[in-house]
């Protein structure tokens, strides 16, 4: 169990980190009266922001259980886990499409662009932890 806790950390950070490193490198032109480099700083923290907070929401599938693809279990049979993961992305996605919030935030309206970048860091983890499960090097041995 602890090298299951250390690897999918990292991932998760490198995963958040990358986020950040390709909101930096991909805004070209400034946004709502910033200058370039507050604008990149800003859609950066965005990118890993909004990265981390579904990352983790799809990774607890992931880590439901240790040996059995999350393709093979049935993801919709604890009601409450879904239902705290379904508020938890309104949340998130409340704090994205509200102007109030995202002022306070400080969060700018990302490019599709970045979105499809975020859906595709979203959706790593699942993809590492199946391999890792097919190979069964994160799974612990039956007592």
């Amino acid at each position: 169990m602890t090298f299951r806790i250390i690897y999918q950390g990292i991932m998760v950070g490198l995963i958040t980190l990358s986020a950040f490193m390709i909101g930096l490198a991909t805004t070209k032109a400034p946004i709502d009266g910033l200058s370039l480099d507050e604008s990149k700083i800003e859609v950066g923290q965005t990118m890993a922001f909004v990265t981390l907070s579904f990352l983790e929401l799809v990774h607890v599938f992931n880590v439901r259980d240790n040996k059995k693809s999350l393709f093979k279990t049935n993801i919709f049979n604890n009601s409450k886990l879904f239902l705290a993961i379904l508020v938890s992305a309104i949340l998130v996605l409340v704090i994205l499409f509200v102007p109030a919030l995202r002022h306070i935030f400080s969060i700018p309206i990302l490019p599709t662009q970045n979105i499809l970048e975020i859906i595709g860091l979203v959706l790593l983890p699942i993809v590492i932890v199946e391999i890792f499960k097919l190979l069964k090097i994160n799974t612990t041995k039956e007592e």
